[in-house]
């Protein structure tokens, strides 16, 4: 019996706990709202991600890791279901981070849609899915 992994978004050295934030958003309900496509697509490099890429075997030290990107896996999902964005303070203010619906965000861009719906997540609702 395998134990099941828990679903992580890693950024640099930050990880996100995303069951934790899809709990959140069902404990506390708010209007989804449309996330450009093409500005997500071009922040996280998917355009390079090819259809036969299946992963790199290394992990960059800022930016989102892409070792467990499929480009079949992507095709696959569902563009229905809001991806979910995180809101971090930095001193020159808040900025937003794409943590689930990265493969979302690519089959959005291959098929050429402009938006997806998306949940975005307070500053205080991201420090408490953060990993520290």
């Amino acid at each position: 019996m395998s134990i099941p992994s828990r679903q992580l978004f890693k950024y640099g050295r930050w990880m996100f706990d995303i069951e934790r934030a899809m709990r959140l958003l069902e404990e506390h309900p708010r209007p989804t709202e449309q996330t450009s496509v093409a500005d997500w697509s071009a922040a996280y490099h998917l355009s390079l991600l090819r259809p036969d890429y299946d992963g790199p075997t290394w992990c960059p030290i800022f930016g989102p890791d892409q070792s467990h990107f499929s480009a079949e896996h992507a095709m696959r999902t569902g563009l229905e279901q809001p991806v979910i964005i995180a809101t971090l303070e930095f001193d020159s203010g808040p900025a937003r981070l794409l943590i689930d619906g990265v493969h979302r965000m690519y089959r959005a861009m291959t098929e050429g849609r402009p938006t997806l719906p998306a949940q975005v997540l307070t500053v205080a609702e991201t420090a408490t899915i953060r990993e520290h």
